[in-house]
């Protein structure tokens, strides 16, 4: 990773850390996860975000992660200005791409875990991508500062789901979701450096929140 690349990464997580350093469950249960016994989560640092009160997750120390899912993503027709239909077809070649990046970002996250498959002392990760779609650049767009002098800021937003289960018996621990915008400039690519930068910061954050560090 470049020097301007890491640098962008460790001021997002920076940013990202200071405004939820203290998570706190909600005292109602989440209408739509009431039946697996999910709260809200307030200052996750995440858009929303739902775990049970006894899930302790940062008594995992072993952990299970899933490849990411990318065969069911939302895409609409309308196409960011600056990039082709093709930019946007979802092709096996980038899909295995986004698969190779996001499980690097994870390896590397919880480099400190222990790989398992099944066990109740293992967390299994799960994680998809629901939609990717045009957006509208804001103060933590992704990449706005490696665009030509010049260039136009046309953006992506691309929405994520996170799964946390107990391999051991099944119990769904918590549900996270979450939206970031990038910029669009390397969407001809399989696996653009912003993607890369945007799916590092979600790892090091769902670090931060499954380990409690």
């Amino acid at each position: 990773m470049s020097t301007p690349a890491r640098a962008i990464l460790l001021a997002l997580c920076i940013a990202l850390l200071n405004g939820c350093a203290e998570p706190a469950l909600k005292d109602q249960v989440s209408t739509e996860f009431a039946s697996q016994e999910l709260y809200p989560v307030k200052n996750s640092g995440f858009a929303e975000a739902f775990v049970r009160r006894d899930a302790n997750l940062a008594s995992y120390h072993s952990v299970d992660i899933s490849p990411l899912g990318v065969s069911d993503i939302d895409i609409p027709n309308t196409l960011v200005a600056g990039t082709l239909r093709r930019d946007w077809q979802m092709t096996a070649e980038r899909q295995i791409a986004l698969q190779e990046a996001w499980a690097d970002a994870m390896n590397k996250a919880f480099a400190g875990y222990l790989r398992a498959t099944d066990g109740s002392a293992v967390l299994r990760i799960d994680s998809g991508l629901t939609r990717i779609a045009p957006g509208r650049p804001t103060a933590t767009t992704i990449g706005a500062d490696l665009q030509p002098m010049g260039s136009s800021q046309d953006v992506v937003e691309i929405w994520v789901e996170f799964r946390l289960y107990d391999a051991g018996d099944e119990r769904l621990l918590a549900v996270i979701r979450d939206n970031r915008t990038l910029t669009s400039m390397q969407m001809s690519r399989t696996a653009p450096a912003t993607v890369r930068l945007l799916f590092g910061s979600w790892a090091s954050l769902l670090h931060t929140r499954v380990s409690g560090k």
